[in-house]
């Protein structure tokens, strides 16, 4: 059964929620409500989001798994689209050595397959809780590798609801930046390629991500900084700053470069910490650090 976008033209054949929770669907267990939350079930269904929110002159966001992400506290005016394992465009195929996977597959399921056929060029990703979609706009990885590496083609909208193909070459990726990210495209599918990489030490990896703390936070908050040799977690740690929180936002006390939401933070909690760490940072080692959280500001 079809759904109409406010009695428009625009018509899913997903779901559309109104003033739905956002804290529901982030992993920092924050943010106020959406105005419009589309769980699409096709392409066509993007399109028509993206369509409906620029005719009603409304902001858009893709969502994924919702885990490197700070919503507002009093909600996004616009629409969500949810790209997620819990919806539908969430496919994965392996062909010979060329891994298919849909936007809302998660990392996790395409590395087991990926695993389960003889390759092990994703293994650097186990532990990385984030949808492929997601991933392949922060370019996703630890210092040795990004999943950017293994990209063969993308499959996208741009901003205005066009249809691209991108190479490799033309997603720009670099640390934790990509143009899919930078221009707000949508990504709806992409091709890897398994036989890149290196082999990886699974269960070193495995170690390092159980070192990372429990609890609701979106992962690592700051990039690390190009000009420094140490990571943005080591200087925040320098800095005295472990544990100091504002409100129930705090900076985690097992690893520096994780805010960590104790149960009823806010949005403008955590802006206010992010704040007080950088000046700090700053002051102590004349740093500037860069956010890898994406924050939404609408």
């Amino acid at each position: 059964m079809k759904t109409s976008l406010r009695h428009t033209n625009f018509e899913l054949q997903g779901t559309l929620l109104q003033d739905e929770p956002l804290s529901k669907h982030t992993s920092f267990r924050i943010g106020g409500a959406a105005r419009y939350f589309v769980k699409p079930k096709s392409v066509e269904d993007v399109s028509n989001a993206i369509a409906f929110a620029q005719s009603q002159e409304l902001s858009w966001h893709v969502l994924g798994n919702g885990t490197n992400i700070l919503f507002p506290d009093h909600g996004f005016d616009g629409v969500i689209i949810h790209l997620g394992p819990s919806t539908d465009l969430n496919q994965v195929t392996i062909e010979d050595d060329r891994l298919y996977a849909e936007a809302g597959a998660s990392l996790a399921t395409a590395r087991h397959l990926s695993e389960k056929s003889g390759f092990g060029a994703m293994d650097f990703l186990v532990g990385i809780p984030a949808t492929l979609g997601g991933a392949l706009a922060m370019n996703a990885g630890i210092p040795e590798g990004a999943i950017g590496d293994l990209v063969t083609s993308v499959i996208a909208l741009d901003h205005n609801g066009k249809l691209q193909q991108l190479s490799q070459a033309e997603c720009e990726f670099g640390y934790r930046s990509s143009r899919i990210r930078r221009e707000q495209m949508v990504v709806l599918a992409a091709q890897l390629d398994l036989t890149q990489g290196v082999d990886w030490d699974k269960f070193a990896l495995m170690l390092r991500r159980k070192q990372q703390p429990n609890g609701y936070s979106p992962g690592c908050v700051f990039k690390n900084p190009s000009l420094s040799p140490q990571s943005a977690g080591w200087l925040i740690d320098k800095s005295g700053l472990k544990g100091y929180n504002v409100g129930d936002a705090q900076v985690s006390c097992s690893h520096a470069n994780f805010i960590l939401n104790r149960g009823q933070a806010r949005s403008a909690d955590v802006l206010a910490l992010i704040d007080i760490v950088r000046e700090k940072v700053y002051k102590e080692f004349n740093l500037e650090l860069n956010l890898e959280l994406e924050v939404v500001l609408n």
